[in-house]
């Protein structure tokens, strides 16, 4: 019955995890990752194998790394510079708290960033939008990506529960 009640806690707390995951500004994968690294301490690793632990930590480095290592892929391909992909940072930081609208604050934040500092580099509006629009990818590959990611940590910890009971 306690262990019943335990996984039903669990993974409702797992969903919930996934689903704050679409709020930009938190840090996606690291909220499931979290709740199934606790589950699996608590349970000294029974339902949540060790395993899944690991495939579950590596996947939540990859998308807590992401907003790192994932400009330098696509800068150059989206026609950002490295102080547009700052900016495009630093607006999108801003936009999530001046406009308190889910998503489309940091949206319009991180394209406004890459646009103001483009602009104030070179004085060239064609090259600012197309730093805009760089930007504008760059933030929904981003975004797809941590939900991925922390959905695919919440399979793991379903797989992983299902398979060991």
């Amino acid at each position: 019955m306690a262990e019943s009640l335990s996984l039903l806690v669990v993974s409702i707390l797992m969903l919930v995890a996934f689903i704050l995951s679409f709020i930009p500004i938190l840090p996606g994968p690291i909220i499931p990752w979290l709740v199934g690294i606790v589950f699996g301490f608590l349970t000294t690793w029974d339902r949540l194998t060790p395993t899944a632990g690991i495939i579950m930590t590596l996947l939540m480095l990859v998308g807590a790394t992401a907003d790192y290592w994932r400009p330098l892929l696509g800068a150059k391909a989206g026609g950002l510079t490295c102080r547009a992909s700052i900016g495009s940072m630093i607006g999108g930081i801003a936009g999530t708290f001046l406009i308190p609208i889910p998503l489309l604050g940091t949206l319009i934040g991180c394209v406004v960033g890459a646009l103001i500092v483009e602009l104030l580099q070179f004085g060239n509006l064609n090259k600012a939008l197309q730093a805009g629009r760089g930007a504008l990818k760059l933030f929904v590959v981003g975004y797809i990506l941590n939900i991925a990611i922390s959905f695919a940590i919440f399979l793991t910890y379903l797989i992983s529960v299902l398979t060991t009971g």
